[in-house]
């Protein structure tokens, strides 16, 4: 069963970490205006993991880079722990500092071992060397890279590359964790673990969560709840309940509640036109 903003199950805070509320997007083109996002509203609990699913070019991304505050709204407000985004450089700095991004490319800097790449958040921020390498460690081993500290980007795997960009982004211990289809250029299996290692640093780090992916697969296996977006102009078109018990293992995509909420999914992103 899927409804607009619908109440999360599990105790809620008072305020929200997370509140996007009318969100719009319009760009200028040489044709005039284009509007990428109608309106987009969904809360988001502390220590919820959300996803959002729509049709390619629904402004899934935009809307994420709203949510960072890469990019401005047209319209609407996003509030993160209750503070408001863009209405003074203050609120945003002080909203955004526990924000963290991972992409679906790595990013990683090729100059850089492992461990100072997990570690330049940190550098940024004027952490000494010895604390901040020290907590790069320490996220090697949550993600799986113990023995990689030192190794160059161009010497791991895909899958390892994308490991150490997650632990890049968990190594300010970020209260909200903003996910832009980070494993969507592995191969199927590789995907697999990287979903059940997502879902093990979540648990782990009690962390909240935004994915962005096209997988309902996915989706379904990391969250617990799916926000579905209707075609450009983007508006919100459904939002499910994942109600499966944690922790989830892949072989569980094959029972029938998993399925059902695929199919539910699948329902309404299929019941658009193309």
């Amino acid at each position: 069963m899927s409804a607009v903003l619908q109440p999360i199950k599990s105790a809620a805070a008072a305020t929200w970490a997370l509140s996007v509320r009318g969100v719009a997007k319009r760009y200028a083109s040489a044709g005039g205006s284009v509007e990428a996002i109608q309106d987009i509203s969904f809360d988001v609990a502390g220590s919820e993991f959300v996803s959002v699913l729509g049709p390619s070019g629904c402004g899934k991304t935009s809307m994420l880079r709203i949510v960072g505050a890469l990019q401005s709204a047209s319209a609407g407000e996003v509030e993160i722990g209750g503070v408001p985004l863009g209405r003074s450089e203050q609120d945003t700095g002080r909203a955004v500092q526990d924000l963290a991004f991972a992409f679906q490319e790595p990013r990683l800097f090729p100059w850089f071992t492992i461990e100072d790449n997990i570690a330049l958040p940190l550098r940024v921020r004027g952490v000494p060397r010895d604390e901040r390498l020290a907590r790069a460690r320490e996220l090697c081993a949550l993600v799986g890279l113990s023995g990689f500290e030192q190794s160059w980007p161009r010497q791991l795997s895909g899958g390892m590359r994308q490991r150490a960009s997650l632990a890049r982004a968990l190594v300010i211990k970020p209260r909200i964790l903003l996910l832009d289809e980070p494993f969507g250029a592995l191969d199927a299996m590789t995907r697999d673990q990287m979903n059940l290692e997502l879902q093990r640093i979540c648990a782990a780090t009690g962390a909240t969560v935004l994915l962005i992916t096209h997988s309902i697969a996915e989706a379904v296996m990391l969250s617990d709840r799916v926000v579905v977006l209707s075609p450009r102009p983007s508006r919100v078109q459904a939002i499910h309940t994942i109600d499966l018990p944690r922790p989830r293992a892949i072989d569980m995509q094959a029972g029938a509640e998993f399925q059902r909420h695929v199919r539910a999914i699948r329902q309404d992103i299929a019941g658009y036109p193309a």
